[in-house]
């Protein structure tokens, strides 16, 4: 009530000078009735212009372009956050700590490039597309895959399993595809099937080599403490990508040493925390002590030897024996290589596989995909430097064994 009466009073004073002496001398006046005083007619003052936030400051996914023609689909069904606002700040107050430590050209520049890294993660206000959800989401993306996998048909079968029931989830954003390990010889097309999954659903690909892996930096980042930081595989694939499902192999998961579970930052222990769930929701990049949501990452895994894989890593993958090719399908491999490299190069007219040469390094039993495949791009090479119309794959040069010198 109180408040009211200031505010009436605050409006006479605005009148004219009649008004304000009745606004000054009002409480003398309150029972008078022979002084008249005319009211200006009111006009209440302009609403404020309501604060938009940026598309970088807002808390909701940005809206796509809508038409006169469709309703506009909700960002939420389609999105999913993987980069928060309040993580991001707290990653740069950090930086702006350690801004004022800086003492040489090297620190600086690792400064700036945590910085660089941070307006990558908050672009589009740290939200990302889901491959499975939203109006141009493929229904079934793994039709594409032809005859040349026939040895991954099991695989692609669970894919597409896993993929509609992602796509039906009543919240997209909550679905995953499961990590998956892919067993077998070298050379039958595991990673050669991964780069065609990433292609096929439309997302960028990473690949870690579990066999020279020494620490876990390459995954999540080195240090903050280091003057050459780097950020981690993990974070660059979420950051520059627009994707928040991308695929991430992990290459000859075998290899890594049975004894690297002891300390917590291993390389083990951090995939261990990428593939659970509940842990990668908080997955965090060490050089910017920044947490992000990578829960949604398709991890395929590859190993030669179920054997050499560690317990706890396997109780987390959904395995799969992949045969060797058969030679109808080295075939379809070889064809379809040799037709990228024509295409992707300046070729002579009309040139084409070397029929002889190609029926015997089908057939070749030391032949393994990634062999006949590197014999393919060195016998492409060659009928390019001699201006042939054919590709001729030569079997590879054997290396002498060197006789020992010595008594038996």
């Amino acid at each position: 009530m109180t408040m009211r009466l200031e505010q009436e009073r605050a409006w006479r004073a605005n009148l004219d000078p009649m008004g304000r002496y009745y606004a000054r001398h009002q409480h003398l006046l309150l029972g008078s009735t022979s002084i008249t005083v005319t009211r200006a007619p009111e006009t209440p003052p302009p609403d404020p212009e309501p604060a938009v936030a940026s598309p970088a400051e807002s808390e909701a996914p940005p809206a796509p372009e809508s038409t006169d023609a469709a309703p506009t689909p909700d960002p939420t069904r389609y999105m999913a956050r993987v980069f928060r606002r309040a993580a991001i700040d707290e990653a740069r107050e950090l930086l702006g700590t350690s801004a004022g430590k800086a003492d040489s050209k090297r620190e600086a520049a690792a400064l700036a490039r945590s910085s660089a890294a941070l307006d990558r993660a908050i672009r589009d206000a740290g939200w990302r597309s889901l491959p499975w959800a939203g109006p141009e989401a493929n229904a079934d993306p793994f039709g594409g895959l032809g005859p040349e996998l026939e040895n991954f048909r099991e695989v692609i079968e669970h894919l597409r399993t896993a993929w509609t029931l992602a796509r039906r989830a009543r919240c997209a954003a909550e679905a995953r595809i499961d990590p998956i390990l892919l067993l077998g010889p070298p050379g039958v097309g595991k990673s050669h099937f991964a780069a065609d999954l990433a292609d096929l659903i439309g997302v960028n690909m990473s690949v870690f080599s579990a066999g020279g892996a020494q620490d876990a930096m390459q995954l999540c980042g080195s240090d903050a403490r280091w003057s050459n930081c780097r950020t981690g595989m993990v974070f660059d694939a979420l950051a520059g990508g627009d994707s928040a499902a991308p695929v991430l192999v992990v290459d000859e998961l075998d290899k890594f040493a049975q004894e690297s579970t002891g300390s917590r930052d291993t390389p083990v222990n951090i995939l261990l925390d990428l593939l659970e769930p509940d842990s990668a929701r908080r997955y965090r990049d060490m050089s910017l002590q920044l947490e992000m949501d990578a829960s949604r990452m398709i991890v395929v895994c590859t190993a030669n030897e179920r054997e050499h894989i560690t317990a706890p890593l396997l109780s987390r993958l959904t395995e799969f024996r992949v045969a060797a090719p058969s030679a109808e399908q080295r075939r379809c491999l070889l064809e379809g290589y040799l037709a990228q490299l024509i295409k992707s190069h300046e070729c002579p007219a009309g040139i084409g596989l070397d029929a002889a040469s190609a029926e015997a390094a089908l057939v070749a039993p030391d032949l393994d995909v990634r062999a006949l495949l590197r014999l393919a791009r060195f016998g492409f090479a060659e009928a390019l430097a001699a201006e042939s119309d054919r590709i001729i794959l030569a079997p590879p040069r054997r290396v002498p064994t060197r006789q020992r010198i010595g008594f038996i």
